[in-house]
């Protein structure tokens, strides 16, 4: 993926253009003369290669999610210090992470492929590093995964309201990430409740019904 638009073919242009367009305004706010003009096309054009602006977010969707699954590295650049020098290598991922949050924001069926895909190839991942040492996984593996994710995914939706409360603007600025690289890392690798409330949690989900903890019934009642 070329970050220049001026290296890439008509198709491609558009596909960028349509990419930046509705990872910044959203897709309901995006016209076809809008993506053409960003792309140096004409509206014919775009309707040419794609039909209609419909069928071109299904494109943008298939090419985003088919991306990701070859670049797993975007996966991984939740809570951590990487994000930075990734997006400072990559600049030309941060249209899709842009198209990502927003399509994330907006819902329906690529919200429901960016979960479902993401958490195939987390699972995969997960195994992996749990095969390395670099990870204890609970036993509950699906709910974990599924846990995970939505952690991620969610993060990066709230990723600009969270830069703000650490005194930045955007998630990458290096204050941002240097405040909050070290405090996720330490969150995942001591965890944040104690041993006694993870067992007294156990107990309370596997106490039969009505073993001993009702209160007893008045019989007037």
């Amino acid at each position: 993926m070329s970050s220049n638009p001026a290296d890439l073919l008509p198709q491609a242009r558009i596909r960028l253009a349509a990419l930046e367009l509705f990872g910044t305004q959203g897709f309901v706010k995006t016209t076809i003369r809008q993506i053409a003009a960003r792309a140096g096309v004409s509206p014919g054009l775009v309707i040419h290669h794609f039909g209609s602006k419909n069928q071109l977010r299904a494109h943008c969707d298939d090419w985003v999610m088919d991306l990701i699954e070859q670049e797993k590295t975007l996966l991984t650049i939740g809570p951590q210090p990487a994000l930075r020098d990734y997006l400072a290598e990559h600049p030309e991922y941060e249209p899709v992470m842009a198209y990502l949050v927003t399509g994330l924001r907006e819902g329906g069926k690529i919200a429901d492929r960016i979960y479902t895909r993401t958490v195939a190839m987390t699972e995969g991942m997960l195994d992996l590093a749990e095969a390395n040492g670099l990870v204890r996984i609970p036993e509950d593996r699906e709910a974990a995964t599924a846990f995970l994710v939505a952690s991620s995914l969610g993060f990066l939706m709230l990723s600009d309201q969270f830069a703000r409360q650490l005194g930045g603007q955007h998630l990458n600025d290096p204050d941002v990430v240097a405040r909050y690289g070290l405090v996720a890392a330490e969150v995942f690798t001591h965890g944040l409740f104690t041993p006694a409330y993870l067992e007294a949690l156990k107990a309370a989900n596997t106490t039969p019904p009505g073993d001993g903890n009702e209160r007893p019934r008045n019989p007037d009642h």
